[in-house]
């Protein structure tokens, strides 16, 4: 019992690095959840130990790949990513987290795993499903902090291009747009040098297989005037 329990937990672990490293493949509901329960002990422990002022990373992989060794506004990050995330099943996982100390702001990055052609993203009814679980997480980090920075969807790929709709990057990333003005977040695009235009698709180089980005520091240097504009504005430390 307990070498079968034990080889389960490797598979499972094995096979969210897969999807977190670039081995993608379509993420199933089961697979993100299974991941979830080990990731978020590790979140939670951060969020324990952190410091009086920190930044919060939050959403799918695009955030989960962000180095914990780099800092956003000269301050620590606490990385609460979780990998193979749509944004229905990170609304439910955001509720298992306790967030004592709060975060001087919070970026979230969410939308690539809703995308999947299969499930018809620009149709009305996914498109409904996601504005209503955006709408879950943006609420309860907007309860845990005073400033909460949701990004844009990333571009993808053209090799995914069959397993993910290009259009509904931009289509979604409108959403998100429209629902900040609405909710009180505020809305940045931190992949708009790695965009071919308006095609929902990245520029030749800018993607490491297709899904998850070739360099993720660049993008964070990219948020910061949103996280910290009064940082910014006076050339604070900013990251590193």
């Amino acid at each position: 019992m307990r070498h079968r329990l034990l080889l389960g937990l490797v598979g499972m672990a094995l096979a969210a690095a897969g999807f977190a490293l670039g081995a993608w493949r379509t993420p199933s509901r089961l697979d993100a959840r299974l991941y979830a329960q080990n990731r978020l002990i590790a979140v939670q422990v951060h969020l324990d130990e952190a410091p009086a002022e920190y930044i919060l990373l939050a959403g799918d992989s695009q955030a989960e790949l962000h180095s914990p060794a780099q800092r956003a506004c000269g301050l620590e990050i606490v990385n609460g990513g979780v990998s193979g995330s749509s944004s229905a099943v990170y609304a439910e996982l955001l509720e298992r987290l306790a967030l004592r100390t709060r975060p001087r702001a919070v970026a979230l990055t969410i939308g690539t795993n809703d995308l999947l052609v299969k499930n018809d993203p620009r149709g009305a009814a996914a498109a409904t499903r996601f504005e209503a679980s955006l709408t879950r997480i943006v609420t309860r980090l907007r309860a845990v902090s005073d400033r909460v920075v949701v990004t844009a969807v990333p571009p993808i790929g053209r090799v995914l291009a069959g397993r993910l709709d290009p259009l509904a990057v931009t289509d979604y990333s409108a959403r998100i747009r429209v629902l900040c003005e609405r909710l009180g977040c505020h809305y940045a695009d931190p992949f708009a040098d790695l965009r071919d235009g308006e095609t929902g698709f990245a520029r030749e180089g800018a993607m490491r297989d297709g899904l998850h980005l070739a360099a993720y520091r660049p993008a964070l240097r990219a948020l910061e005037p949103a996280l910290c504009p009064v940082a910014a504005a006076e050339g604070g430390a900013g990251s590193r």
